[in-house]
């Protein structure tokens, strides 16, 4: 089974492998994956660091993760 964060790093790594062709031909496109690969970042950093310090299981790196998100989402 491939877990959330294998997952996150490899689609950060697509997204790394995408950025110069769309820099240079799709502008606003571009700019949308450097958003994307921010949440991407983001998300990678919190699953990661949040079971450095309580040793939480995977799936509650995920709620927590997906919490902060939408928390980010609705402006709080």
């Amino acid at each position: 089974m491939v877990s959330r964060l294998d997952v996150l790093k490899e689609l950060l790594e697509q997204q790394r492998l995408l950025l110069p062709t769309l820099r240079q031909e799709e502008p606003a496109r571009a700019y949308l994956l450097m958003r994307e690969q921010r949440e991407t970042l983001r998300e990678i950093d919190e699953i990661q660091n949040a079971g450095a310090s309580k040793g939480a299981t995977l799936a509650d790196q995920l709620a927590e993760a997906r919490a902060a998100r939408a928390a980010r989402a609705a402006g709080a």
